[in-house]
């Protein structure tokens, strides 16, 4: 879509141009709910992994199963909005679209729960992690990998502001960028925090040529009955 010219004034694209960018824009927006929900999935099995409690472990089976269930109902909404659905990327005489509020309402739920989920796997492992005896520099690399569902996070506030100004009905193709990068960030955020958990061997081994001492359990003197 880019290389067509998503970005552009509409001046300077043609009808047909316009027409298979926004029929991209449509087809991106699949794949788009899926990387999402998936990417959270697969940080909230690997939370379900940890020793945790059985209201935490409680509540990330149901924020697994909603993420499994939001990109259908994205689906079947994106289908839904307009009859037929061809008046989605180009203009169809007498057809029936939702109204931008509905639009925007649907946004606004998809980007308040994914918002949820964020700081949930975000914040929850950085209580795990330092109630964890190992270093403190450890803690504190293993926490910064982790917080990149914050990222996510703060991506989702800036997607309800644009969904919040944003017209899909009368809105030209130039407008309409800031809403999909802002989409873009927030997947890039959500598979980082997915994949770099696995890259503390990597960065272990990167500040070991550093000169900084390997990571290892901290010892504790434990109180025995003669102590004291």
């Amino acid at each position: 879509a880019i290389g067509l010219g998503l970005g552009r004034y509409e001046y300077y694209l043609s009808p047909s141009t316009m027409v298979t960018i926004l029929k991209h824009l449509f087809a991106l927006g699949f794949a788009g709910f899926w990387a999402s929900s998936l990417a959270r999935i697969s940080i909230g099995s690997m939370l379900l992994r940890f020793e945790i409690s059985n209201i935490w472990r409680v509540v990330l089976w149901i924020l697994i199963l909603i993420q499994l269930c939001l990109p259908l109902t994205l689906i079947v909404f994106a289908l839904l909005q307009c009859h037929p659905i061809r008046a989605m990327w180009e203009h169809v005489p007498d057809a029936v679209c939702w109204s931008p509020r509905t639009t925007q309402s649907f946004g606004y739920i998809y980007s308040a729960i994914g918002m949820l989920s964020d700081l949930v796997f975000a914040g929850m492992p950085l209580y795990l992690i330092w109630s964890l005896h190992r270093p403190v520099l450890e803690r504190i690399l293993i926490s910064i990998l982790m917080a990149f569902g914050i990222l996510a996070a703060i991506a989702e506030a800036w997607i309800i502001y644009y969904t919040h100004v944003w017209n899909p009905r009368e809105a030209t193709i130039r407008y309409w960028v800031p809403l999909y990068w802002w989409y873009r960030v927030e997947e890039i955020g959500l598979i980082a925090a997915a994949c770099t958990p696995f890259l503390k061997p990597l960065i272990e081994r990167i500040l070991g040529r550093l000169g900084v001492p390997r990571f290892h359990f901290v010892n504790m003197q434990l109180n025995t009955i003669y102590s004291g």
